[in-house]
C-alpha cells in the first residue's frame, strides 16, 4: 500500500462570476493546501488565454508554494516560447519548487490555432518525472482523443497520469487506464474531478456547478499490480499463501484472465513482492509479447493477406 493524497482544484474561466486572477489562484491554493497533500492539480489554461513566461509572477508563485507546502503542483498555462509563439503546457513543480517536467500539449484543439497575436506550437513527445511515489506523466484535454500519446506514456512506464482539461473525457480516460494500466486523475474547467484506477474503474467523481470552484480530495493507492493469469498462477498462489493477511487479490477478472493485486499493509509493497516472486505485470507481459512477435515477423517472409 502506497497511498498518496491528491487535491484537485477545478474551476471554469470565471469562478462565482468573477474572473480568477493570478493572485486569486495563488490565494486559493494558499488557503486550501493544508500540508498533507502529495499532489495538487489545476485545470487546463488556468489563467485563460493569458500567456505566461518562465519565472514570471504566477509561475514563480506556484514554485514557491510547492516548496513551502512540500508538495507537487501541476499548473497548466499557455507558455511563451518566442515573441510570436507559445505552447499549451502543463508544468509540474516538485516538493522543492523545481521544475520536474514541462509537458507541451501534443494535440491542441482547433480554436487554439486561431490566435493572431501568437501561434500555438504542438508538443512532440510524452514526458515523465520520477517522484517519491512513482513515475508521473501528463496529458491535456484534446489529447484524450489520440491513443499514440497514451501508448507512449505506457512505454515510459508511467504509473500516474495527470489530466488537466477543459472537458471531462469520461470513458475515454477509463479506456486509457484500462488499456495501459496506470491511474489517472483530473482537474477540469467543467468543473469536475475524477480518479480512474489501473483497471479502468472510475473510483471517484465529483461535479460542481457552473461558476463554482470545486475542491476535491482523494487518496490513490500507487502500489497495485495487474497481472495476466498466463505464466503467473503458480507464483501468485505461492505469494498469497505466504502473505495471506498482507496481500489481497482485489479483483480477479475471469473473462479477461487477469487480476489486480494490492497490499493491505503500509510496510509491505505489492510491487516489490511481485518482483521477488517473478510475477510479471500485464503491461510488461504485453510489451514482451509484442517485441517478440515483431522480431519474428521481421525474420519471416511477408505474405499477402488473403481476403
Amino acid at each position: 500500500m502506497r497511498n498518496i493524497s491528491m487535491l484537485s482544484v477545478s474551476f471554469a474561466m470565471e469562478a462565482a462570476g468573477v474572473p480568477l486572477s493570478e493572485e486569486g489562484i495563488l490565494d486559493l491554493l494558499r488557503g486550501n493546501i493544508n500540508g498533507t497533500e502529495d499532489m495538487v492539480l489545476l485545470p487546463e489554461m488556468c489563467l485563460g488565454n493569458a500567456i505566461s513566461k518562465p519565472g514570471d509572477f504566477f509561475l514563480s508563485g506556484i514554485s514557491e508554494l510547492a516548496a513551502e507546502k512540500q508538495c507537487y503542483v501541476l499548473a497548466s498555462v499557455y507558455l511563451q516560447i518566442s515573441d510570436t509563439t507559445h505552447t499549451n503546457s502543463a508544468i509540474l513543480f516538485d516538493r522543492h519548487g523545481e521544475t520536474a517536467f514541462c509537458y507541451n500539449k501534443m494535440y491542441p484543439y482547433w480554436n487554439e490555432f486561431d490566435r493572431t497575436d501568437s501561434a500555438v506550437i504542438p508538443g512532440d513527445r510524452a514526458v515523465f518525472a520520477d517522484t517519491d511515489f512513482g513515475r508521473v506523466s501528463a496529458a491535456i484535454c484534446f489529447d484524450a482523443n489520440f491513443s499514440d500519446l497514451w501508448q507512449d506514456m505506457a512505454d515510459l512506464d508511467t504509473e500516474l497520469v495527470l489530466f488537466t482539461s477543459a472537458y471531462s473525457a469520461g470513458r475515454q480516460l477509463s479506456a486509457h487506464a484500462l488499456n495501459h494500466h496506470y491511474a489517472i486523475v483530473t482537474a477540469t474547467r467543467k468543473p469536475d474531478f475524477a480518479v480512474y484506477d489501473i483497471d479502468g474503474k472510475e473510483l471517484t467523481y465529483h461535479r460542481g456547478n457552473c461558476g463554482q470552484i470545486l475542491l476535491s480530495r482523494a487518496r490513490i493507492d500507487m502500489d497495485k499490480v495487474i497481472c495476466h493469469h498466463n505464466f503467473n498462477r503458480d507464483k501468485l498462489n505461492a505469494l498469497l499463501k505466504d502473505y495471506p493477511r498482507e496481500i489481497e487479490l482485489e479483483h480477479d477478472y475471469d473473462r479477461e484472465e487477469w487480476c489486480v493485486i494490492r497490499s493491505m499493509s503500509t510496510e509491505i509493497s505489492a510491487k516489490a513482492l511481485c518482483r521477488e516472486y517473478g510475477i510479471e505485470p500485464l503491461r510488461d507481459y504485453q510489451r514482451r509479447s509484442r517485441n517478440y512477435i515483431h522480431s519474428v515477423r521481421g525474420h519471416l517472409p511477408v505474405r499477402p493477406i488473403q481476403v
